[in-house]
């Protein structure tokens, strides 16, 4: 009876693995697809690049304003896609007294100091994989 159980066990155990092989089979199969797909149309654009450089060829005024658009599709992606940090510009005319500026930058570092002392007194917990708590 315990022969039954190990090959009932091992049956479920490689039928999981079938199933598990042919969904990434699947996965696999979508995106060669995609990458196909992808190659269609990077050789397209480029069939019609080597058009456009044909027609180009024979009319040199238009060359110009090609590169312009192509510099303006291509320069779109390439900029960054966090804004840029700007530091602030205060007006000229404020006035303010150096103490004030001085004690808020001090309470500033105080805050900042306090927050890390906090952090650094919590007590984290953790668990090893085989189940022992490894606090610290």
């Amino acid at each position: 009876m315990g022969y039954a159980n190990v090959f009932t066990k091992l049956d479920q155990d490689i039928s999981t693995q079938i199933k598990h092989l042919q969904a990434k089979q699947q996965e696999l199969i979508e995106k060669k697809k995609n990458l196909l797909a992808t190659k269609q149309k990077i050789q397209g654009f480029l069939t019609d690049a080597q058009e456009i450089k044909n027609i180009l060829a024979s009319q040199p005024e238009l060359v110009k304003s090609v590169e312009s658009e192509l510099n303006k599709i291509f320069t779109i992606d390439s900029q960054p896609k966090l804004p840029i940090k700007k530091e602030a510009i205060l007006p000229t005319n404020l006035e303010y007294s150096d103490s004030e500026t001085h004690d808020n930058k001090i309470d500033d570092n105080n805050n900042n100091l306090e927050s890390q002392e906090e952090e650094s007194l919590k007590i984290f917990k953790f668990i090893d994989t085989q189940g022992k708590n490894t606090s610290f």
